[in-house]
């Protein structure tokens, strides 16, 4: 039987391999497609999403700074994968639209990946499923709390007066 510490040795393990795993997976279909990796996770997002999304959205999605993701997005627009339209709500900001059809080849490999995935998960029952997404939920949420103490701005020393 192994110890605690084992146990929670092989989880971070196992976390640490899937994560390179899936990032490797999505650069190489990235590259198979003649895209940066970025712009093919940017429509994996549209694609998951469904509907018209904001700029902000895509850029807090992927992580990106303003002027990354505007540049992504005009890659994406050359490309024909996406359109910009005039949000119907606010006619001074803009959606971005997802063009299935031209996209059509890269939205298939994401489905393949995500059917590939759910084959992974069939074994696992329901509660193995809710347990293991619990995990993953707390996992990604003190990842970020990390990442925010780590790497937030510090706060200028003021000389005294």
């Amino acid at each position: 039987m192994d110890t605690r510490t084992e146990l929670e040795n092989r989880v971070g393990s196992a976390l640490t391999l899937m994560i390179r795993r899936a990032e490797e997976a999505q650069e190489r279909a990235a590259r198979a497609q003649g895209m940066h990796p970025t712009d093919f996770r940017c429509l994996g997002y549209l694609y998951l999403k469904g509907e018209p999304v904001s700029p902000g959205d895509i850029i807090t999605h992927l992580g990106l700074t303003s002027g990354a993701g505007t540049a992504l997005l005009d890659r994406l627009e050359s490309a024909g994968y996406i359109m910009r339209a005039r949000h119907p709500d606010d006619r001074r900001s803009v959606l971005i639209v997802l063009d299935t059809e031209a996209a059509a080849e890269p939205l298939a490999l994401h489905e393949h990946i995500r059917t590939e995935y759910q084959v992974g998960t069939a074994e696992f029952s329901d509660s193995d499923l809710v347990a293991i997404a619990k995990f993953l939920k707390r996992i990604e949420g003190l990842s970020a709390e990390l990442n925010e103490a780590l790497y937030a701005p510090k706060a200028p020393i003021r000389a005294a007066s």
